[in-house]
């Protein structure tokens, strides 16, 4: 129960320190260099001054008292005038002490077998006055370089210096390892948003970031392969199927016109609207690179494509639409969009708006919508709500799967929700 408890509380404050900590690597590294560093630069000044400080300035005042003993001693023994200035002359030579006698009291004399001491500060010295008789006084000036081990500023100064100095080169140096995760994100988020990422090796950093360097080319490496084998097989498949479809429409057109014929006719155009549906699907990104556009002249291409079949279709946008992006990839999505709401409705209305980080576009129709229970279902391939699999009522179930495949291929994604008109909105968001 007991370390139920304490295992509780270490989780909240990890929590707590998560949720208030900077949210970049480069921050907690230093805060994981600047907090210890910290740590032991207060321990060292507390160690220095109560210890060490302490013992010095005890020894200090020690070794006064025994060169003013000896004062004292030699004064006794030497009381006449000649010595007096030989004791002076030798305790600022030898001693570091400025002596000198006077005849007078430091206070009334009352016990002549004691000697009556006063301290008091005189312009940054101590000076020391002792009854040396009854009346005579000998004046010590003790410099305070007698009494202190140094400047504590000086101190203080040195170990913020040094401290500044191993601060400037630990930051060098986290920078310097840093460099390559920065460019290894980078790249990762031109390869999310299906842009070209030109290859890069690190000659330097720490093994770790170097493995994840090559596994990360050897991934893009993999992706554009893939991506190539599909795009090189549909091609084949796509001349494989549309050549017996055209030999077909071919003798069907030979035929004496009659009911059957039609009805086989009309199948024939439903397999190629499939076929190419699905080959529209499997092709994704293909081969186009992305480049910068003006999103407004697609967004007005794809109305003005709309209104050629008499389509009620609004169109606006706000904010700069100069965006990197495959231009015939976008337009085939929102082509598909806007043909889907208007195939279930008599009114769409498509509009952009730039954000701080990506472009949202929104498609709105008055059609009868989609339950919310369904928003992710529609956009499986060839999934349809119509389980007739008419496709004069819904098309072949590749729209929405089209678009979002689209989307996802510049980094992007494809979401729904009810729209303002009365049917179903459809926000495509691509990032910047």
């Amino acid at each position: 129960m007991i370390l139920g408890a304490a295992r509780d509380i270490f989780e909240r404050i990890a929590r707590f320190a998560d949720r208030h900590s900077p949210q970049t690597l480069f921050a907690r590294a230093l805060i994981i260099i600047v907090v210890p560093m910290l740590l032991l630069q207060a321990l060292s000044a507390w160690w220095f001054y109560s210890q060490r400080g302490d013992n010095v300035t005890n020894r200090l005042a020690q070794l006064l008292v025994r060169d003013l003993d000896l004062l004292i001693t030699l004064r006794s023994d030497f009381p006449d005038d000649a010595h007096r200035a030989w004791i002076a002359a030798h305790a600022a030579k030898d001693l570091l002490l400025y002596v000198s006698f006077r005849q007078g009291y430091v206070r009334p004399f009352q016990k002549p077998e004691y000697f009556d001491i006063a301290a008091r500060e005189v312009g940054g010295q101590m000076l020391i006055e002792i009854q040396l008789t009854d009346a005579e006084v000998m004046d010590v000036l003790v410099p305070y370089v007698r009494l202190t081990f140094g400047s504590s500023f000086a101190y203080v100064l040195a170990q913020v210096g040094l401290g500044l100095v191993l601060f400037g080169l630990a930051i060098w140096f986290m920078r310097r390892e840093l460099v390559p995760i920065e460019h290894l994100g980078v790249a990762a988020d031109a390869l999310g948003k299906g842009r070209d990422v030109p290859d890069f090796a690190f000659s330097g950093g720490t093994r770790e970031v170097r493995n994840a360097a090559t596994a990360f080319q050897t991934m893009g490496i993999r992706l554009r392969r893939s991506i190539q084998q599909r795009t090189e097989m549909l091609a084949g498949v796509s001349h494989d199927l549309r050549t017996p479809l055209t030999r077909m429409k071919l003798s069907l057109a030979l035929l004496p016109e009659s009911p059957e014929t039609k009805e086989l006719g009309d199948d024939v155009a439903d397999m190629e609207r499939m076929i190419e549906g699905y080959l529209a699907f499997a092709r994704g990104e293909g081969d186009e690179d992305p480049v910068p556009v003006d999103l407004a002249e697609i967004l007005e291409d794809v109305a003005a494509g709309a209104r050629r079949d008499n389509a009620n279709v609004e169109v606006g946008w706000r904010g700069d639409m100069d965006v990197e992006l495959r231009a015939l990839a976008i337009k085939r999505c929102l082509t598909n969009l806007v043909s889907n709401a208007l195939r279930y409705g008599t009114k769409a209305r498509l509009q952009a708006i730039r954000g701080r980080t990506s472009v949202e576009i929104t498609i709105d129709d008055d059609g009868p919508g989609i339950p919310p229970e369904r928003y992710e279902d529609v956009f499986r391939p060839f999934f349809r709500l119509d389980e007739s699999r008419n496709v004069d009522t819904g098309g072949v179930g590749l729209g929405l799967t089209i678009a979002r495949d689209v989307a996802r291929s510049h980094g992007g994604d494809v979401a729904l929700a009810p729209s303002p008109l009365g049917g179903l909105r459809v926000i495509v968001r691509i990032p910047i």
